[in-house]
């Protein structure tokens, strides 16, 4: 601007006068708008006339203050923050200290200046400071500022920068968010569903161990009942269960004596070659194995509690060592076995008796009897031992329910139809089929 009084560049910056120290208010009520001038003319401006001279009038550029944004959008919860980036323009290191300096109605107790407020700055040295704005509950609505300024802790009254303002709109007084209530209900429903899970599977083992025989209950299903005099069914020894390798055996039995060697399921015994597939009870253990001159077997002793109650008995050969099985858990292990520990024979199968009956009979009642060409895993032998498996279920060389009640056959519902002959094993249970 040209004038009377010489050529003046306006600009508005703000001046403290000396001797204030470092309270953040003294920087806006001492502060005034002054000219920087470029020239000086002969004659004095009015406005510097009185205790001014041109030299009091010093601009100098001590900090440069940025700010990430000019307006500050708060959350519905009435926060926010906002970065300010303070730059060293004395050309020397210095340590300055950062002041927050709230405008017109806005509350220093709303402000928190994030880290150390002193900082030591470099020659063109830069720190950035963030600023958290919290507003509390019931403020009024309307437009809030402040600033950040930025003073060396040495030379307080001539070193220093006052920051933009940053503004930010109250739209309606904040409320307190209140905390989310932890939802019991779901606790009380997953303890809900784990304590019917939990009695459904107490009542299920009450039933396997107390007496429900195969797939269903006793009260509904037949069975076949041995006297322990060397009665039998007559499986033959067809080609689908002359198996080599991994085999399982399973069978639900009520036995009534656990003394002597009493077959479960059999193939063989023979002499010669010496060959036997077997599930049995031997003298007060249960046992599942196989010999072939060496016996190969798993064994644990049987509880005495388990005559005249349903207990399932699984046997598994996994080409490794042979597993026993009692209600779906592992009783016993043989160890490590050769894998051709199971060797075809020419020896018949056999239920209730070694395979063409006479020997090694068993006392009690039997039911659904199953054979494998696999070895069955212990997850699969829980799962399916209540259930009938498919007929055409991998690896199921027999599947003999024993649920016909009446008659002298058999039936092998799997695809093998392998169907037996009942010989002197009578039909038993309270719901015989007619």
């Amino acid at each position: 601007m040209r004038g009377a009084y010489g050529e003046w560049n306006w600009t508005c910056q703000y001046v403290r006068t000396p001797g204030e120290g470092l309270a953040a208010s003294s920087l806006r009520e001492r502060c005034a708008p002054l000219p920087a001038i470029t020239s000086f003319p002969s004659r004095v401006h009015p406005w510097m006339q009185g205790t001014r001279s041109p030299r009091e009038v010093r601009m100098v550029r001590s900090f440069a203050i940025t700010t990430s944004t000019p307006v500050l959008r708060l959350d519905g919860s009435g926060k926010g923050e906002v970065t300010f980036t303070v730059t060293n323009a004395l050309g020397r290191p210095v340590r300055a200290r950062a002041l927050l300096e709230p405008e017109g109605n806005a509350r220093g107790e709303w402000l928190t200046l994030v880290g150390e407020p002193e900082r030591d700055f470099a020659p063109d040295g830069t720190h950035q400071y963030t600023v958290r704005v919290d507003i509390p509950p019931g403020t009024p609505e309307g437009t809030y500022a402040f600033r950040l300024s930025s003073v060396s802790v040495e030379n307080p009254d001539e070193d220093f920068a006052v920051g933009p303002s940053v503004g930010f709109q109250v739209s309606r007084p904040v409320v307190p968010v209140r905390p989310k209530q932890f939802p019991w209900w779901v606790v009380a429903l997953a303890s809900g569903l784990f304590l019917i899970v939990l009695v459904s599977f107490l009542v299920a083992r009450a039933h396997r161990e107390g007496g429900t025989g195969g797939s269903g209950s006793a009260d509904t299903h037949v069975f076949l009942r041995f006297d322990g005099t060397g009665v039998f069914v007559d499986l033959g020894n067809p080609r689908s269960l002359n198996i080599e390798g991994p085999v399982t055996l399973e069978a639900w039995i009520r036995p009534q004596a656990l003394d002597s060697l009493r077959d479960v399921v059999a193939h063989g015994y023979s002499i010669d070659p010496a060959r036997e597939v077997v599930l049995r009870i031997s003298d007060g253990t249960y046992q599942a194995g196989s010999w072939d001159g060496l016996e190969h077997f798993a064994g644990a002793p049987a509880p005495g509690s388990d005559v005249g109650q349903w207990v399932h008995l699984a046997g598994v050969f996994d080409g490794t060592q042979w597993l026993l099985y009692r209600n779906g858990e592992l009783l016993a292990s043989s160890g490590p076995q050769a894998p051709d520990s199971v060797r075809a024979s020419a020896a018949p199968w056999a239920i209730g008796a070694k395979g063409g009956g006479i020997e090694r009979a068993f006392l009690g009642d039997i039911r659904d009897v199953r054979v494998w060409n696999v070895a069955r895993s212990q997850e699969e032998i829980r799962t399916d031992m209540t259930r009938a498996p498919k007929k055409d279920a991998p690896g199921l060389m027999g599947y003999w329910p024993i649920d016909e009640g009446q008659g002298n056959i058999v039936r092998d519902v799997s695809t093998q139809q392998n169907h037996g002959v009942i010989r002197g094993a009578e039909w038993g249970g309270p719901a015989k089929k007619r």
